[in-house]
This record gives C-alpha cells, sequence and structure tokens, in this order.
C-alpha cells in the first residue's frame, strides 16, 4: 500500500501535475508513515512486555491470536507457544525441587548446604538433630552451640571424612562428617553430610566377635583333639578287651609310649592354659586414669626407650610434631602399651624388609580436624597382604612365626577404652602406617 501510494504521488509530480492530488497523496504517505511508526512501536512494546515476563518469571502473558496482520498472527503464535513451553519447564522445575526437598527432608542422613559466606541453604532435619539446632542461618553460629562440629565444618577438606563423638538427647553418638564441593558457575557450596556410624561399628564389632569365636574353636579344638585321640591311645595300652592289664604285664616300650604320651598331652594342656591366659589379658583391661599428657615430653621418653633397639637393628627413626599441639588426655601407661607394641612390630617388619629397603621408622604428631590428635608411625617393612587387614585386630590371629596373636587385638581394646581409635593402612612389601587417635 505504502509503495503505491509512493509511485503516485511520484507520477503526479513529474508526469501529470495536480496540486491538489500531490498533496493529498503526500498526506497519505505521511499517515502511512506514522501508522506503520506506531505498529513498530507496537510490535516493540509487546517485545519488551515478554522478554520482561520471561526474565520475571512471569507466565501469564499471551497473546491475541485472532488479529488480522497474518504475519502478526504467527508471530503472537509463536510468543504464546514458546510462552507455554517455559511455563511448562518452570512447573517441572519446581515439581522436583520439592521431589528433591523432601527426598533430602526425609533423608536419614544430615544434609547441609552452605555458600561462600557460610550461610545455610539447605538444611534437613536430620542435620538439625544432630548439630542441636532449630534452626540456623549461618554456619558462624554453630561457634556458640556446638563448638567441636563448627571446628570440623571450618577445616574440613573436600572429599575428607571425619569422626567426632557428641553426646546426643544423652546418647553418645559417633558422627561421621563428610564434605564435597558444588560449583554452579561462579557460585561455589559446601555440602556437608553427616551421619551416625553407631549402628555401623555395632555390626563390625558383632562380625570381630564372631571371627574371635571362629579363631577360639580351631585353637581349642586343634589343641582338644589330639589330646582326645592321644588318651585313647593311652588307654589301650592299659586295656587288653574289657580287661585292664596289671603292672607285670606292661612292656617296657608300652611303658616308655605311655610316658611319652603323658608328657605330649601336658605340653598340650599347658598350650591351652597359655591361650586361655592371654584371653584374660584381652578382658582384664584395667580401667584408665585420664591425666594430660605433654606430647613432646612423652615422644622424647618414646625415642629413648627405643633408641638401643633401633641400633641394634640399623634402623632409622624420625619424629614431626606439628606446632601448637595441645596436651593430649590419656593415660599415659595404656597409651604407652599401645604405641610400644606398634613400634616393635614395626622394627619386626623393617628387619624382614631390610634386603629391599634400608629400615625407616617415622613418626608423626599432628591434630585432626575433629580436634583429636593423631599418632602416625609409619614403616617402610614387609607391609601386610590386603586379604588379612580385616583379621589382624582379631585376638590370636598371627603372621608371625611363634606370635601370640593378641598385640593388635589388644592394643585396639586399650584404645577403645582411651576414647579413641586405632586403624591401618598397608601395602604388602611396601610399608604399613598405623594411626591411634586419640
Amino acid at each position: 500500500m505504502f509503495a503505491v501510494t509512493t509511485a503516485a504521488l511520484v507520477y503526479f509530480i513529474f508526469v501529470d501535475l495536480k496540486p491538489v492530488l500531490i498533496v493529498v497523496f503526500s498526506l497519505l504517505i505521511i499517515a502511512q508513515t506514522i501508522s506503520f511508526i506506531y505498529f513498530l512501536n507496537g510490535i516493540n512494546r509487546k517485545l519488551s512486555f515478554f522478554f520482561d515476563a520471561i526474565r520475571n518469571e512471569d507466565t501469564t502473558l499471551k497473546f491475541p491470536e485472532n488479529v488480522k496482520n497474518k504475519s502478526l498472527r504467527g508471530l503472537y503464535k509463536s510468543f504464546n507457544n514458546l510462552n507455554k513451553t517455559i511455563s511448562d519447564i518452570k512447573i517441572k522445575n519446581e515439581t522436583n525441587e520439592r521431589f528433591f526437598r523432601e527426598l533430602i527432608e526425609h533423608s536419614t542422613t544430615g544434609l547441609m548446604s552452605v555458600d561462600q559466606e557460610g550461610y545455610v541453604d539447605i538444611i534437613n532435619q536430620q542435620a538439625k538433630k544432630y548439630l542441636g539446632v532449630v534452626q540456623l542461618s549461618n554456619v558462624v553460629l554453630l561457634q556458640q552451640i556446638n563448638p567441636p562440629v563448627y571446628a570440623v565444618i571450618k577445616t574440613i577438606k573436600p572429599g575428607e571424612k571425619v569422626t567426632l563423638k557428641q553426646v546426643i538427647n544423652q546418647n553418645l553418638v559417633n558422627l561421621s562428617i563428610q564434605s564435597s564441593e558444588l560449583n554452579f558457575g561462579d557460585k561455589y557450596f559446601q555440602l556437608i553430610s553427616i551421619q551416625d556410624i553407631r549402628h555401623e561399628m555395632e555390626e563390625n564389632e558383632i562380625d570381630s566377635w564372631q571371627k574371635l569365636i571362629r579363631v577360639m574353636t580351631h585353637e581349642i579344638m586343634n589343641s582338644i583333639a589330639p589330646i582326645t585321640s592321644l588318651t585313647n591311645t593311652l588307654i589301650g595300652f592299659m586295656r587288653s578287651g574289657e580287661h585292664i592289664r596289671q603292672p607285670e604285664d606292661l612292656s617296657k616300650d608300652d611303658i616308655n609310649n605311655t610316658l611319652t604320651g603323658l608328657t605330649i598331652i601336658e605340653e598340650r594342656g599347658k598350650g591351652l592354659i597359655h591361650f586361655v591366659d592371654n584371653y584374660r589379658k584381652l578382658t582384664k583391661i584395667p580401667d584408665p586414669i585420664f591425666e594430660k599428657m605433654n606430647v613432646s615430653d612423652w615422644v622424647e621418653s618414646f625415642e629413648f626407650l627405643f633408641r638401643q633397639h633401633l641400633k641394634e637393628n640399623n634402623c632409622l627413626f624420625q619424629y614431626h610434631i606439628d606446632q601448637q599441639l595441645p596436651s593430649v588426655l590419656t593415660d599415659e601407661k595404656l597409651f604407652n602399651q599401645v604405641m610400644i607394641n606398634l613400634m616393635t612390630n614395626a622394627i619386626d617388619a623393617v628387619k624382614q624388609n631390610a634386603a629391599n629397603n634400608p629400615a625407616k621408622i617415622s613418626l608423626h604428631i599432628r591434630a585432626s580436624a575433629g580436634q583429636s590428635i593423631l599418632f602416625e608411625l609409619t614403616d617402610n617393612g614387609c607391609g601386610i597382604n590386603e586379604s588379612l587387614l580385616d583379621k589382624i585386630f582379631i585376638p590370636f590371629f598371627t603372621t608371625k612365626e611363634g606370635g601370640n596373636g593378641i598385640g593388635l587385638s589388644l592394643s585396639r581394646q586399650i584404645v577403645r577404652k582411651l576414647n579413641g581409635k586405632i586403624y591401618v593402612r598397608s601395602t604388602e612389601k611396601k610399608g604399613s602406617r598405623f594411626v591411634v587417635e586419640i
């Protein structure tokens, strides 16, 4: 239409000069131009409203699809379809968010999301229970409410797991606190999971008792079975059918065999008594008397105690203490019993591997994220086969020739009485690291 009016105006100006028509067509062009500008401004306003609505997450804006202009009708229809798609995505996201929030809320594991400034974005009821809070807006508030947990959260690294003892509703629980890192664009979140591992520890303890019973049964049967067999043999020397043989009927060989058999029975009996005595050691650990132990003084005495023994075995011993370590509240006599046993085992291990590596043992004493003190004793000895790592703390289990198998199990019992824990990492033919956490 605009092109026709323009062509007519040009015709009347240059061919058929008619002033009235020139004015009329000029006014028509001006009117059409104004109408077109108004039309474009209307479209721009609608586009602006549409994008503002999207930016504000408002999907209620609708465009009329019954307009006469075909291209405009198609544009409005596309806008409405796009709006519906965005609305569907928004509803789906909101549904997923509600689902995941409900899932997090009903999780038996405590879960908490913390941003870079320490503000808590998500925290479920289980986490509130473990932390002892009703609500928590920022983790810095834990500094007053629960200082040990606050110290762990502030120092724990992504992927690290820390165990912490807490009293909740007058019950002592073992909390396993783990951290992971989440990044969304330029935003960083720390996801904290808190779990009570008391039941898991109880199951492990039951499993240990079952292994202990199997070992004890095996040891007792190994002693009783030959005794029973040998006793039947000796009875055969003393009987002839249903009759008891008289002393004068016994030959010299019968008497010698009987004495040999009784000697063997005595030896096996003493071995069984020795086995039972070792078991009694595990059940008669004295109650600890907790006092403050200066770590620096202790490690100097410990090094002096083994200095000659290390020299005799050509073993290099080094220790390192992190600065500003607090005193340890423990029973020093019982703790010494544990560390002496571990050091003795380490020396034996490096002796077995001396042909491959110069004997080295190191002791690193440092603070953990859970405010405990870690004593890490590392050697480059023969190491422990991976299949045996879950058995070395079982009473009477031993890989040493002539060993009684109570050293490590006794050490673990003592560490438990000291409210600590002991664990091991080892690679066969490369060495071991025993960690005592007090």
